[in-house]
């Protein structure tokens, strides 16, 4: 397969520091590999978790090769990259007791032979362009989507969801990746992986338009980088108030 990509990462206008980590990485077998880190806003440290998180996962995928493996070899190969990276932030954090409390979110997408791969942790999002429109692979590790279904019509049905969503409550992360968060992984299987790409950090999400969005990743006439710096203008244009990064992948 062949690839084309873009990053683009801002800290936004109203936070002090960009706690946001990402990269996209080809390696010597000709398979590819993007993530996307959220360190924990209000968390100390979360730009130390995002970074370790990153720069452990992109170094394991280097170092493998996956031309002889299955599907259920390359979801087990990513869990165990995630416990890896776990492992590191619990020696590091014993070593630097002030980031016990650090935590990330992530999601990444790895382009293999047997098709494309995407795992996910806490609230970065993972999107498929298709037919013109923005499909969402992964599903937001938040109290809203952690709640029976049953509830959450009669939480909307009474219009409490509105109210409460307006200070965040349901989008309270249920899992992170960080020494001392509940942690749970998500993967997805993708089978046939040609097509456009979107990884974002909720600063991004949370404040677009998709339509548009979509609109934007199918004008076969810009360029990736102008996709993602338009794309993000128009996230702090909505007023987000967070770090912003998006990742677009273009694989043929």
């Amino acid at each position: 397969m062949k690839f084309k990509y873009a990053t683009l990462t801002d800290i936004g206008n109203y936070r002090k520091a960009n706690q946001d980590y990402l990269d996209f990485a080809v390696n010597k077998s000709g398979e590819a590999f993007g993530i996307v880190c959220d360190g924990m806003g209000g968390h100390a440290h979360g730009e130390v978790a995002s970074k370790m998180a990153v720069e452990k996962f992109v170094e394991l995928f280097k170092e493998q090769n996956f031309d002889n493996m299955n599907q259920k070899q390359i979801n087990r190969w990513l869990r165990n990259c995630v416990s890896e990276i776990l492992n590191e932030m619990v020696e590091y954090s014993n070593e630097h007791l002030e980031t016990k409390d650090m935590g990330t979110t992530l999601t990444a997408i790895l382009f293999a032979k047997a098709g494309a791969f995407v795992i996910n942790i806490g609230d970065s999002r993972t999107y498929k362009l298709s037919d013109n429109k923005l499909f969402q692979i992964t599903q937001d590790q938040n109290l809203w989507n952690s709640t029976p279904e049953a509830e959450r019509r009669d939480i909307q049905m009474s219009g409490q969801y509105e109210r409460a969503n307006d200070i965040t409550f349901w989008k309270v992360l249920t899992s992170a990746l960080g020494p001392q968060k509940t942690l749970r992984i998500d993967t997805y299987y993708i089978e046939v992986p040609q097509g456009i790409y979107m990884l974002t950090s909720d600063g991004v999400h949370d404040y677009i338009d998709e339509e548009i969005a979509a609109s934007t990743l199918a004008n076969s006439r810009m360029k990736l980088k102008d996709m993602a710096y338009n794309i993000i203008e128009d996230a702090k244009d909505n007023v987000s108030t967070d770090n912003l990064s998006i990742l677009i992948i273009e694989a043929e």
